[in-house]
Formats: structure tokens, sequence, C-alpha cells
């Protein structure tokens, strides 16, 4: 059985990010390693929303008889401890009088999310639960461990998908995240925007946004690009941002080395300076 303790997995020397949301009929805890995952402040609010849909449909399953009236606890692990390619996949499933428990080490869909749930809901359920190393070298072992879970998804998932009205997560001087179709999108000032909530969230200076993608950084005002920055693809995310009155700094951060991106209002200019 598995206890709802959220502990941090092994990142090494990672950063790691812990993240819990509890819903009425749902808690889960996600373990994020933040480089390996190209972390953005925008990811965890898309678990968010999923938890908010998938407590809703789990209540509805509660009130049609079809699952007991118990919470699901969910612990999704970043395993970094061992180097790639000899990371763990894995999915464990079981349930006690109390509640249903899931552990992972996949970061897992809506729909995935939703298999999950309805496959406690099968009359004939039994334990899922990944097999022992024994009688296994290493690499099989792994080997075994995928496709065993990409089997459960496939042997699974049904066609239908929970139906839920589009909603916010973030809003922010005008500039919002809209939950629609297991992904998030910009509205600004409630109209869809062209940018994807893949890094971290948008910062406005004065009357000015600045929105932040994998490879650039743009600068927009009413609601048209005036200026943008290439991002060394070296460097997977920013640390931190900090606004001013007239400038914006954004530090970037790589294994060995990073950058600082300074924009200048007054000049509509980027400064970049790096170091190795």
């Amino acid at each position: 059985m598995l206890l709802f303790l959220c502990s941090a997995s092994k990142c090494v020397d990672w950063e790691e990010k812990i993240v819990i949301y509890k819903e009425e009929k749902l808690n889960i805890c996600i373990s994020f390693c933040e480089r390996y995952f190209s972390f953005n402040d925008a990811y965890p609010l898309l678990y968010k929303a999923r938890v908010k849909v998938l407590n809703d449909y789990i209540l509805d399953k509660i009130t049609k008889g079809e699952l007991e009236d118990k919470k699901f606890e969910i612990q999704i692990y970043c395993d970094l401890w061992r180097t790639w390619p000899e990371r763990e996949t894995f999915l464990n499933l079981t349930q006690g009088k109390n509640g249903y428990f899931v552990s992972t080490s996949r970061f897992l869909s809506l729909q995935e999310f939703k298999t999950i749930v309805d496959n406690f809901a099968n009359p004939d359920w039994k334990p899922f639960l990944k097999p022992e190393r024994k009688n296994y070298i290493q690499l099989d072992y792994l080997e075994i461990l995928e496709k065993k879970v990409d089997d459960f998804f496939k042997q699974n998932t049904q066609n239908e998908t929970i139906i839920y009205q589009p909603f916010l997560v973030w809003e922010k001087d005008g500039v919002s995240l809209e939950y629609s179709g297991d992904s998030l999108r910009y509205l600004f000032n409630n109209i869809p925007f062209q940018f994807s909530a893949s890094q971290s969230l948008p910062v406005k200076i004065q009357d000015r946004y600045l929105f932040f993608q994998q490879d650039s950084i743009f600068v927009v005002q009413d609601m048209e690009i005036i200026k943008s920055v290439g991002v060394n693809p070296r460097f997977q995310k920013f640390h931190k941002i900090e606004v001013f009155m007239k400038w914006v700094n954004i530090f970037d951060t790589g294994h060995s080395n990073s950058c600082i991106y300074s924009y200048s209002y007054d000049k509509n200019k980027f400064y970049v300076k790096c170091t190795e």
C-alpha cells in the first residue's frame, strides 16, 4: 500500500520542485527534476488543472456507484538517481479500505489519469505492480518495465475523453492561462495569443509584456511583437526574472555556464552577457 508521503526523489545535482495538490477525492504529489524536464512556471498549473477535472470525474464515478467513496492518493516521482537510459518507468496500482493508491515515474496526461481511474472502477480489478528485479539483467528489466506500462495504457485506454468546460488557471495584468483540450493556452485581454506556455510566465513592464519561449524572448505592446532576442539552446530554463521601472533582467542557467538578458524599456533593446 502506498502511503501519501510526498518525499523528495533522488535528483542528484538536478534542481527539484515538489508540488502537492489536494481536492475532495484526490491528492497528488509531483516531484519535478527541473532541468531534465525543462521545468517552467506553467507546468505545475497544467497539473493543477488536470487534478481539478479528474476530481470531478472521480466524484461522478462515486455518485454512479462505479467507485467506492474513498480518495485517490497519487505520487509521481522524478526518479533520476539512475542515469539515462537506466531510469525506471514504472506504475503501481493498489487499494485499501481507505483509498486508491497510485505511484508512477510517468508524467501522465489527463487521458492516462482517466485510464487509471477507469481501471479501478473495473469489477474485475486486480493490483498492477512492477515485476521484481530478480531473474532479470538490468537492461532487460528496464525494457520489461517500460513495455508493461505501455501495454497497460494501450489495453485499458478507452476512446471516450473527459468532457469539461475550459477554465482559467492563472491571470495577471490582462494575461491569462486557459486550460482547454488538456493543454494551456495564453489569452491576452481574453483573446487567444500565439505563444505556448512552454517557459516562464510572462511579466509586464509599464505597457509592454515579455513572453518567454523555448528559444526566444518576445516583447509585446498593443498585441504586436516589437522586439525579440534568441536564447542560447544550451540553456534550458530561466532561473530568475527581475522587473524594474525601465529594465527587466532575466537570468538563464545552463550546466556550467549562464547568461543574463537585460531588456531596456527606453531603448527597446536587449543586452546579453554570458559566462562560459
